[in-house]
């Protein structure tokens, strides 16, 4: 029987006695000296936790501890660590966690001084060479686990703080970048004439768009990379006042989404349709030789990127994006400038202002939320300032008494959207010739 005792205890002692580097002693070694070895068959029996075997065998012979440790430590000739101080592992940037981390699987704390490691304590000083943080010759000394984890408790405050105020740091400075990006923007409007400006979203894209002094929209594209914390800035703002030193208070306003909102300014704060409408086309490089001008195109501060003017304004109000982008590129190769609200209720909100500029045609989908396209049709027909705009009505449906009852409520057409998309541009450049027939006459 004792024969098969030893053969297992020296089979435990092959599997956890590091014979590769004898320079660093080792708890087990240190344990088969100070307890019996029943002893240790119960302590490892216990936990395979090694970090605990010091805590379990000084409770297995009842002593403490601190007793246990220091007479551990002259059995393997090192020096006992007994107050150990918190370390700063911010000093080691990213990694400050994944050290961390390491130091707690292992049971072991460091010293560092000017952001160098010059001395390891451990719990087991043979585990200190398993540590990325370990280089042969490096002192290492001896500690219990509960000092240890006392130390590494206090070094996690230090990082987490630290990485509290880089958070705070890094918002601090997204949310500078994103008042320059504001900044910009008003300046460009206010450059070409304009006292509000739109900042819309469609499928992750951010643009802004203006109307100049000459009634045409202008419209530019907002880089993807801080389209996020952009949307989050204006959006931290809302129902409020942005404070600017060269256009003074700006008034900012949700459009019924958290990704769009209209900023104004000046004496013309309330004016809601310098700005028209949604823009979901590809952004136009204007650095580009090959793309669209305006009279005064530049890229500002790389997030920028600007947009040409056209004529023939053209609302479309529809709230499939999709459709919008493919209408949109379909509008733009006719000379026709669309802009986009999602219901009803967005496109009053646009036509709303007298002093702005209206639409020449609007394109209206049937089946939308909120107000849809027969509910709009009576409010627009039942205005005298918008009554005369041609409306398209738009359905996927192919109803024949809804299109009689649509055209007989005062629709200029009604396309199916099953139909050749170039059938719905034709009709919208009859009906932008019936208009400049109509102004002429």
């Amino acid at each position: 029987m004792r024969v098969g005792v030893i053969s297992s205890w020296h089979l435990f002692k092959k599997r956890f006695v590091r014979k590769s580097t004898p320079s660093l002693p080792s708890l087990v070694r240190a344990l088969d000296e100070l307890v019996p070895r029943k002893v240790m068959r119960e302590v490892v029996a216990s936990s395979h936790d090694r970090r605990q075997w010091g805590v379990l065998a000084a409770a297995w012979v009842g002593v403490s501890e601190s007793e246990f440790f220091q007479a551990a430590a002259k059995a393997m000739n090192v020096s006992l660590e007994e107050r150990l101080r918190p370390v700063d592992l911010t000093q080691f940037g990213q990694r400050a966690r994944s050290f961390l981390a390491e130091l707690r699987r292992v049971g072991a704390t460091v010293v560092v001084d000017e952001g160098e490691v010059i001395r390891i304590v451990a719990v087991d000083p043979a585990e200190a060479r398993s540590l990325s943080l370990y280089k042969p010759g490096l002192p290492v000394s001896l500690a219990s686990w509960s000092d240890i984890a006392r130390a590494l408790d206090a070094s996690e405050r230090i990082v987490t703080e630290y990485e509290s105020n880089t958070g705070l740091r890094e918002a601090k400075r997204r949310q500078e970048v994103c008042g320059k990006i504001i900044s910009i923007i008003l300046r460009e409007a206010s450059a070409h004439g304009a006292h509000s400006v739109e900042v819309v979203t469609v499928d992750g894209r951010s643009r802004y768009q203006f109307v100049t002094s000459h009634g045409r929209t202008a419209t530019g594209a907002i880089r993807a990379e801080v389209v996020q914390d952009l949307l989050q800035y204006l959006y931290s703002l809302e129902s409020g006042v942005l404070r600017s030193e060269e256009h003074g208070e700006v008034m900012l306003r949700s459009l019924g989404s958290a990704s769009n909102f209209r900023l104004s300014w000046g004496t013309h704060s309330t004016d809601k349709t310098q700005a028209r409408g949604r823009e979901s086309c590809e952004p136009v490089n204007l650095m580009d030789p090959g793309g669209a001008k305006t009279s005064n195109p530049r890229i500002s501060e790389g997030y920028l990127v600007e947009d040409s003017a056209h004529e023939h304004p053209v609302l479309v109000v529809d709230d499939n994006p999709m459709f919008c982008r493919v209408l949109e590129r379909l509008l733009r190769r006719e000379g026709v400038n669309p802009f986009f609200a999602d219901n009803g209720v967005i496109a009053l909100e646009k036509l709303e202002d007298d002093g702005g500029a209206l639409p020449k045609v609007i394109i209206c989908d049937l089946h939308m939320p909120v107000m849809n396209g027969r509910e709009l049709l009576t409010r627009l027909k039942s205005d005298p300032r918008l009554h005369a705009i041609p409306v398209i009505m738009l359905t996927s449906d192919d109803d024949v008494d809804a299109e009689l009852q649509l055209l007989a409520s005062g629709a200029d057409a009604f396309v199916s959207k099953g139909k050749d998309p170039r059938v719905l541009t034709a009709q919208v450049q009859r009906l932008l010739k019936r208009g400049v027939v109509r102004e002429a006459a």
